[in-house]
């Protein structure tokens, strides 16, 4: 029978992972938080306390994930933009640059430049 070979785990795994436990962990406690406020609206004697608690609980989890969301598909909309532009062709001139005249091939690119011994007019 071979030897299984122990999993890889790289850095980034283990960020990931750290990330998630965190995410986790909030959650738990947000969770245990709710139950407290819960409780206390129940011990008070409010009417349809569970309801309200549960409800408005419910409704800042959904405006938090509404405003995820929104911010990041504006993220989204801006790296786009951002690839778009970087991708627009930069249009060639009619002045050459400092690369072009660098270039061995600048003479027979534009011969009209040159005097006939060869030097920038």
């Amino acid at each position: 029978m071979p030897i299984q070979q122990p999993v890889q785990r790289s850095r980034a795994h283990r960020w990931a992972y750290v990330c998630g436990m965190s995410v986790k962990r909030g959650y738990r406690r947000l969770k245990t938080f709710e139950s407290r406020v819960v409780e206390r609206a129940e011990t008070v004697g409010m009417p349809a306390g569970k309801i309200l608690v549960r409800g408005s609980f419910l409704a800042a989890k959904l405006a938090l994930l509404g405003a995820f969301i929104f911010v990041s598909f504006w993220l989204f909309v801006l790296m786009c933009t951002i690839v778009v532009l970087a991708a627009i062709p930069i249009q060639d001139s009619d002045t050459p640059g400092i690369d072009d005249i660098d270039n061995p091939m600048h003479r027979t690119s534009w011969p009209e430049r040159y005097d006939k011994w060869g030097s920038l007019k």
